[in-house]
């Protein structure tokens, strides 16, 4: 169970390099991101959908629930112990500004590189069952958060934040900055439910 599909962890500018549109089109489907990252791991599948919703493009009205619901069902897989996550059709037919993608990843890079300088393989602890069901739990409910958060302007950037976060940790096999995902997953809970809450109030 939870067999890694990539053979090595990842940078953090490897993974945005892989987000990168390959070709020069208008649009992209959803696909041809999918199938840079499949063999790559499950952190860098939870983190194209995560990257799409963290970053502006998720403040576009729908792309919060699609991109919720697409990481609720790849976390939910992996619990399972599905080596290769299916995503239906209907996602994988998505398209997407591709060259909104390329700008946002390009002004990334120069991050990513100064953050690989803080990102190692460590605390290996994570690479248990335990704590990487405790992961793809807190993807799962993150997933799920994102979607009734839509309604409330901004603050599906929480759960999609956390996931990304998370995601890292598992693609660049670091245990501290998957630890610190789940603390921001576990504020996302807290303080979503309480604006839910107020929502229905």
């Amino acid at each position: 169970m939870f067999e890694e599909t990539g053979a090595r962890s990842m940078t953090l500018y490897e993974l945005l390099g892989k987000m990168q549109p390959k070709n020069t089109t208008d649009a992209m489907a959803f696909s041809e991101f999918w199938n840079a990252m499949e063999k790559r791991g499950f952190g860098p599948m939870l983190a194209l959908p995560a990257f799409i919703a963290a970053t502006p493009i998720g403040v576009i009205p729908g792309v919060p629930t699609i991109t919720g619901v697409t990481i609720l069902l790849i976390a939910m897989q992996i619990l399972l112990g599905r080596r290769h996550p299916w995503l239906p059709a209907t996602i994988m037919k998505i398209e997407m500004d591709a060259d909104r993608i390329e700008f946002l990843v390009n002004k990334m890079k120069p991050v990513a590189v100064r953050f690989d300088r803080f990102l190692m393989p460590r605390w290996f602890f994570m690479r248990q069952p335990v704590f990487r069901s405790l992961i793809a739990l807190s993807c799962a409910a993150c997933g799920l958060l994102m979607v009734p958060l839509e309604l409330v302007p901004f603050m599906g950037l929480i759960p999609a934040f956390a996931v990304l976060i998370m995601a890292i940790g598992m693609a660049t096999d670091d245990g501290a900055v998957a630890l610190f995902g789940l603390s921001i997953a576990l504020f996302g809970f807290l303080y979503g439910g309480q604006q839910i809450a107020l929502g229905i109030g």
